[in-house]
């Protein structure tokens, strides 16, 4: 059914006020892939000049924002519409990816999710078959981050699929890559470290797969961050960052990075790495866990000011559900750090509810550990002097201030 489509478009608009300028981003992105399912069911007829709609599509898009990089792309998809022979996507599905991807950067899941869809019910999954894997690995991790872990590892295991039926071993090792990250957030460490070293060994073998490999150990050392392995964690995170070109990725590692040196207790080498994310990192995503472990940091250190200032600033932004877990569950233990125990039972409890409607076990479990000390009496944690930075990570560690030095930050 027409009404039916586009859901999350809808759902976005109906939270806005028509007079902000994120309402006619919204709208503009909603029209044109009106405009789409239009041109891909009723042909030419309905983007010729006169038409159904064009002129109202292309005003729509001309009220967003200048400078947006939604606005560009949106435009080359009317174009390619217009000029594309009826329902062949090899135009299309590009400029639509793109679209979804720019979405996906500014943490809207719940949009480029259906853009994602939208690609994958009109590509071909063995003639566009690499269209087909990268919009269901993507569509995969939009679910993963709204918290929709059983549909994620559907996309998942879709992308594999169509991966094996055209023998792309890319693509079969980036679903496999996939299903680790469900196993991570599902807290099943010894599954996800299976998986990624099989990851490992089979990209290793092949010059052609070096940028899975990379993403293989990048997983890897968040799966050495859960199992305590700090050491090994940054020499994994680092290993990955020297054969990583994609610069999102970087900003992932670099966080890798800064976790494992603050459970190594080198807390100013933490702080650099998250400063240099919180000022320059592309996605939203790390922006806000930068943040959110800044604010970790300075109660740790007792800076009840610098606590208080990022903590306020993230409980009024609209976070999603991981993100908000997250965040819950390091400001209980914040709370918990500064002797605040009322604020950490709180906030414990917030994280706990979260966790447990969106299956984020590993969350859950920590949040009722808190919950349970601080309803005990608490244990105030003394302050810990920084420890020794490890002789083997001096030299990252130096880039890394050198990062934060050449960001001004």
């Amino acid at each position: 059914m027409e009404g039916a489509r586009h859901l999350p478009f809808f759902a976005e608009l109906a939270g806005l006020e028509d007079g902000d300028p994120a309402w006619r981003s919204v709208s503009a992105g909603l029209v044109v892939l009106r405009l789409v399912d239009a041109w891909i069911e009723e042909g030419a007829a309905a983007v010729a000049a006169d038409g159904w709609g064009v002129r109202s599509v292309e005003a729509a898009i001309e009220e967003m924002p200048a400078g947006l990089p939604a606005r560009a792309v949106l435009r080359t998809i009317v174009d390619a519409v217009k000029t594309s022979a009826t329902s062949d996507m090899h135009a299309i599905a590009p400029r639509l990816m793109a679209y979804a991807r720019a979405l996906d950067l500014d943490a809207k899941w719940a949009l480029a999710g259906d853009v994602y869809e939208t690609v994958i019910a009109h590509v071909h999954p063995v003639e566009e078959a690499d269209v087909a894997i990268a919009a269901h690995l993507r569509l995969a991790y939009c679910r993963r981050s709204v918290g929709a872990l059983d549909e994620a590892s559907r996309s998942y295991e879709a992308a594999s699929a169509i991966a094996r039926d055209v023998d792309d071993m890319f693509g079969i090792l980036r679903a496999q890559i996939g299903a680790a990250k469900i196993a991570i957030a599902r807290g099943n460490m010894p599954n996800a470290e299976r998986l990624l070293d099989d990851t490992i060994a089979r990209a290793a073998a092949r010059e052609d797969l070096v940028e899975v490999h990379a993403m293989a150990l990048q997983d890897r050392a968040v799966v050495a961050l859960h199992r305590e392995r700090y050491d090994l964690a940054v020499e994994l995170a680092y290993a990955s960052l020297e054969l990583t070109r994609d610069p999102i990725n970087r900003d992932r590692l670099l966080s890798d990075i800064a976790g494992a040196f603050y459970m190594l207790g080198v807390r100013s080498a933490a702080r650099d790495a998250y400063l240099v994310l919180e000022a320059t990192a592309q996605e939203q995503y790390q922006r806000w866990f930068a943040s959110i472990n800044l604010m970790e940091i300075a109660a740790r250190e007792g800076s009840m000011p610098m606590f208080e200032r990022y903590r306020r600033a993230l409980a009024t932004a609209a976070l999603p559900p991981a993100v908000e877990a997250q965040f819950q569950l390091q400001a209980a233990e914040s709370h918990e750090a500064l002797a605040q125990l009322d604020d950490a039972a709180d906030a414990a409890e917030r994280a706990r509810a979260i966790a447990e409607r969106y299956g984020f076990n590993e969350i859950a479990f920590k949040a009722e550990d808190v919950r349970v000390r601080v309803q005990a009496g608490g244990t105030v944690a003394e302050r810990v002097s920084e420890a020794d930075m490890p002789e083997n990570l001096k030299t990252i560690a130096a880039t890394i201030s050198e990062m934060r030095r050449l960001v001004r930050v």
